[in-house]
């Protein structure tokens, strides 16, 4: 049974953990110091939500606000996403999704959510219209 809950300044070095197990997924390189100071910044202009199985924390969402450049509206956005591959399944990413957009309508503020997964950009569409979101951009990377 999975729980989720907002992080508390205890939760910091668990973060952490997540998040930079998240970036070497990825295949990216990073200072400990310029991840400690995002994962700080973020903790101060938004929650971060915790999943946790069996007392032991494995998976997170980590928010921050975000304004646009022209109108100066607030969103929230996430700056990691990441669970644990041995807990990566629908349940967990449904109770997840769920405390985050319930946060998101509490607070009257959209969210927009970046998903790296692989495959498709169609399966990423999808993942995203299964919890109510719009796809509405494709971001490519070319590294010639």
């Amino acid at each position: 049974m999975c729980n989720v809950r907002i992080a508390e300044n205890k939760d910091i070095d668990d973060i952490l953990r997540l998040y930079k197990a998240g970036l070497k997924e990825l295949g990216e390189d990073y200072k400990d110091s310029l991840v400690l100071n995002k994962v700080v910044t973020c903790f101060h202009l938004a929650p971060c939500f915790l999943v946790e199985i069996n007392d032991n924390i494995v998976g997170m969402a980590g928010l921050t606000t975000v304004t646009t450049s022209h109108t100066g509206d607030a969103s929230l956005a996430d700056y990691m996403f990441y669970i644990e591959p041995e807990h990566r399944n629908i349940r967990t990413l449904d109770a997840l999704m769920k405390e985050i957009k319930g946060f998101a309508v509490s607070k009257n503020l959209p969210i927009r959510l970046d998903f790296l997964v692989d495959g498709e950009v169609s399966a990423k569409a999808r993942l995203f219209e299964r919890y109510g979101f719009k796809p509405f951009s494709v971001v490519g990377v070319y590294n010639g």
